[in-house]
């Protein structure tokens, strides 16, 4: 019995590697709360808080009754402003800023980073920084792709409000269908 249950607990485990892939660790990035869980619903809410890691297909694969109109998961994988009012960062125009990516599972791909508006969900600004390929499968992934820094634009004053505007670190891995998004609120 004691072998079954470790065996089962190491399954999880490998389970829970692989359905792990990336998201910005710093700057502070938006996180799952109540306000996504009233717009996506209860299964959603629980995939996302389970493993922030997870990729948007998955969130889609689950939409279902709950999911309201206001889920907007190709805006920051849906993740709502509202949940994240206290960790909204003020960047000045020409101001670097360092961005720290948390890679679990690599997947071939591209990535950038781009200042979105989140009203209309357009980018605005960028790519500030852009990879081609990202976080191959077949290479050693640099180190500038996990590590690395933007320069913030002057965005007259398209980003005075909180909640106008992320810094959206987005990564899309079309041979095997998966994108990844992480978003950073901020003003200017």
């Amino acid at each position: 019995m004691f072998a079954q249950l470790i065996a089962l607990v190491s399954a999880a485990s490998i389970v829970s590697t692989v359905c792990a892939h990336g998201v910005i660790s710093s700057p502070p990035r938006r996180l799952p709360g109540p306000a996504f869980e009233a717009a996506c619903g209860s299964q959603i809410y629980s995939i996302v808080s389970s493993d922030q890691y997870g990729n948007q297909q998955q969130e889609e694969q689950n939409i279902n009754s709950e999911t309201t109109s206001a889920c907007e998961l190709y805006l920051c994988k849906g993740l709502e402003y509202a949940d994240n009012t206290n960790n909204v960062q003020q960047f000045t125009a020409n101001q670097v800023v360092p961005i720290q990516i948390d890679l679990r599972a690599p997947h071939t791909g591209v990535a950038n980073v781009s200042v979105v508006a989140t009203a209309s969900n357009s980018v605005i600004a960028g790519p500030l920084i852009s990879f081609d390929p990202a976080y191959s499968t077949s290479t050693a992934i640099p180190a500038n792709q996990t590590s690395f820094s933007v320069t913030i634009p002057n965005l007259n004053g398209q980003c005075a409000t909180a909640g106008e505007c992320v810094l959206q670190w987005w990564w899309d891995a079309r041979s095997i269908d998966q994108t990844y998004m992480s978003c950073v609120d901020f003003t200017q």
